[in-house]
């Protein structure tokens, strides 16, 4: 319901921007990164984070960035434009994606008759990519849509091929202890290749359990070890 209000809200205020603001065309349609609004808990976001870290063995991740609409559902899919900023990072510590890092869609068009859509943004691992890199994208107005609005028309990806243990398995963490062991990025690429499951930190317990146990199962199948030759194992039971 919160999220109904605030798209209200948005309406409203796009009919009574300033004049140095974007104005509003009448009968026409604004576009926005819905990603960005607050769900439920009134969280927000200011950026997608994400790391090839967390996929081992893949070499490209499809990235989707939310999309809402305002005004008149359109009858039929209506391209829609959006850009690449590159911020000036002379004095950024984030850097400026390279072109060879990701790859946006040949056509964005909005869906009919939808307040709803995705952006696809495909990134591109390379070995180079040691720290963190911004992807900035500006959605801007084009002969289908008036504009958006400043706060929700543009958004941030950032990530990276740091080879690390992602948070969710940190030393000393209940991942560590309980579930799934010492982090090695073999054991990583092991466990993901075995569930394919990203973010264990985002399960439940009960869950966690079952997937530990199907890897301790895959390691023994496999007879996997690590990279020094020792016995990979996982604590759980």
């Amino acid at each position: 319901m919160k999220k109904y209000i605030l798209l209200a809200v948005l309406s409203l205020t796009l009919w009574s921007c300033a004049e140095d603001e974007i104005k509003p065309y009448h009968g026409r349609q604004y576009i926005y990164f819905s990603q960005l609004l607050p769900n439920e808990k009134g969280e927000s976001i200011e950026n997608i984070s994400i790391s090839f870290n967390n996929y081992p063995g893949q070499d490209e991740l499809e990235v989707k960035v939310g999309l809402g609409l305002i005004g008149t559902l359109f009858a039929e899919a209506t391209p829609y434009k959006v850009e690449v900023v590159d911020v000036d990072d002379t004095e950024e510590t984030i850097k400026n994606a390279n072109p060879a890092n990701y790859r946006l869609p040949a056509e964005t068009k909005f869906l009919p008759n939808a307040v709803n859509d995705v952006l696809v943004v495909t990134l591109i691992k390379t070995d180079d990519l040691k720290e963190n890199v911004r992807l900035r994208l500006r959605l801007v107005p084009n002969e289908y849509f008036a504009g958006t609005m400043e706060q929700y028309g543009q958004i941030d990806i950032i990530f990276n091929n740091v080879v690390s243990a992602p948070l969710w398995w940190e030393s000393g963490s209940d991942t560590e202890k309980l579930f799934l062991g010492e982090w090695s990025a073999k054991k990583h690429q092991a466990f993901y290749e075995c569930t394919q499951i990203a973010d264990f930190g985002a399960l439940s317990t009960a869950e966690k359990r079952e997937a530990a146990l199907k890897f301790k199962y895959y390691i023994a199948e496999h007879n996997l070890t690590e990279e020094d030759g020792t016995p990979m194992t996982v604590p759980v039971s």
